[in-house]
C-alpha cells in the first residue's frame, strides 16, 4: 500500500515580523498559494495523506478581526488541526511579542499564537492513538474531529526567546487495511496496519552553527534529550505495550470486536524540522535506531540549491534540517521498502518560507 507525507516549516514566525499589514497579507497569500500548488499539482508528486506543518501562527487584532485568524486558509479535501505552543495570553513573558510589535503596525493589543499543525485528508482513516479497531471499523466521529495527542518536550520556563521556546511532538494514528499480505504468513486475512505520524520541531539555540562549539554541543544535548522522549517515551512505550499483548494498567484483558490484537507491526513516521544536519550526532542516533531517512541525497539536491533550509526567504537552500524518517526496519518495515517521488520540493516559485517542503511517498510492505 502507498502512504504519502508532506512536511513543511512554513515560517510563520517571520510572517509575524513583517512590518506592515500589506506585507503580511502578501506573505500570507504566498504561503497559501504555495501549499495549494503542492497539494493539487500532480507534477509535484502524489497527493499527501498527511501534512505536518511547523511554525503555524494565529492572530487577532481587536481593531480588525472579530475572531482569531489562521495563517492558512481552508484547504479543500483536508481538515486543519493547529496546536498552539506559545501565545500572548497564557505565557507571562512578552519579550517575543514586544519584538514583533516594535516598529510595526500591529495593534498593541493583538493576540498572537504560534505552534505546529496537521492537515489530514478527509478520507484518511484517522483514529485515537490507543485505538485497536479492526479493518472494518470506520473512522470515529466527523472529519473535523481529531485524535492527535501532544507530548511536551519542554525544558523549563519560557523566557520569550528561541532558546527556551516550548517544543512538542504531535502524535497521530491511522489504521489501514493493507489487504492480503502473502509474504507475512497471514494469507486471506485483512490484518490492521497501524501507521503513526509524529510531527516534531526540535530546539535550536541562538548563535548555533555560527562557530561557537560550546553552543553547538549544548544544542546537541538538548535535542538528544528531546529525541529520547520521542523514541523512548512514544515509540518504545507503544511498541512495548504491543509486545505485552495490549494490557490496561498492567492487566491483560479480553478484546472484543471491533477491537483486535492481531495486527501488523506498527509503522512510525517521524517528520518535522529537526534543526540538525546529516553530519550530526542526532542524525546518527536516529539511524542507529533502524529508522531510515526517506529522502535520498539526489532528492535533496537541485539546480536551485541543496537541502531544506535557506538563510532567508527567497534564498536558495544550503543545508538540510527537515526530514521524514520511517521505521523501525526489520520489525515494522521490510528492508526493501519502496520509496518514490521522495524529494525536497525546489520549485523556484515556492519561496514563501526559509524552509523548503519535503515530500515522501512510500510503498509499504507491512510485517
Amino acid at each position: 500500500m502507498n502512504f504519502t507525507v508532506l512536511n513543511w516549516n512554513i515560517g510563520g514566525a517571520k510572517f509575524l515580523e513583517e512590518k506592515t499589514r500589506k506585507e503580511r497579507e502578501e506573505t500570507r497569500t504566498k504561503i497559501n498559494k504555495a501549499l495549494i500548488k503542492i497539494l493539487t499539482d500532480r507534477s509535484m508528486g502524489p497527493q499527501p495523506d498527511v501534512v505536518t506543518l511547523q511554525e503555524i501562527v494565529r492572530y487577532q487584532e481587536p481593531i480588525k478581526d472579530d475572531q482569531v485568524k489562521d495563517i492558512l486558509d481552508k484547504v479543500p479535501g483536508y481538515c486543519y488541526f493547529p496546536f498552539t505552543l506559545i501565545d500572548s495570553n497564557s505565557l507571562s513573558s512578552k519579550a517575543k511579542w514586544n519584538k514583533i510589535k516594535k516598529d510595526s503596525d500591529w495593534d498593541n493589543d493583538t493576540y498572537f499564537a504560534q505552534g505546529n499543525a496537521f492537515l489530514i485528508k478527509n478520507d484518511s482513516p484517522h483514529f485515537p492513538v490507543w485505538d485497536l479497531s479492526d479493518t472494518k471499523q470506520s473512522r470515529p466521529g466527523k472529519c473535523s474531529d481529531h485524535f492527535i495527542e501532544k507530548v511536551h518536550l519542554d525544558s523549563g520556563l519560557y523566557f520569550g526567546d528561541r532558546n527556551t521556546e516550548p517544543r512538542a511532538a504531535l502524535v497521530s494514528h491511522f489504521i489501514f487495511d493493507p489487504g492480503d499480505i502473502q509474504e507475512s504468513g497471514m494469507n486471506n486475512k485483512h490484518i490492521p496496519l497501524d501507521i503513526f505520524v509524529v510531527n516534531v520541531h526540535l530546539t535550536t539555540l541562538m548563535m548555533e552553527r555560527e562557530g561557537v562549539p560550546e553552543i553547538d554541543m549544548l544544542a546537541t544535548e538538548i535535542r538528544k534529550d528531546q529525541l529520547n522522549t520521542i523514541f523512548n517515551g512514544i515509540v518504545s512505550r507503544y511498541n512495548s505495550w504491543r509486545q505485552k499483548k495490549y494490557p490496561e494498567r498492567g492487566e491483560k484483558i479480553t478484546r472484543n470486536p471491533p477491537e483486535t490484537t492481531e495486527r501488523h507491526s506498527p509503522i512510525w513516521i517521524i517528520a518535522g524540522d529537526f534543526n540538525f544536519t546529516e553530519e550530526s550526532a542526532e542524525y546518527a542516533f536516529i539511524k542507529r535506531l533502524n529508522f531510515i531517512d526517506t529522502v535520498s541525497e539526489p532528492g535533496k539536491t537541485s539546480k536551485w540549491g541543496c537541502g531544506t533550509k535557506a538563510k532567508g526567504v527567497g534564498v536558495d537552500p544550503t543545508l538540510t534540517l527537515d526530514y521524514i524518517f520511517a521505521g523501525p526496519k526489520f520489525v515494522s518495515l521490510d528492508p526493501a521498502i519502496s520509496l518514490h517521488t521522495n524529494r525536497i520540493i525546489y520549485d523556484h516559485n515556492i519561496r514563501a518560507s526559509d524552509h523548503y517542503p519535503v515530500l515522501s511517498s512510500m510503498t509499504l510492505f507491512p510485517l
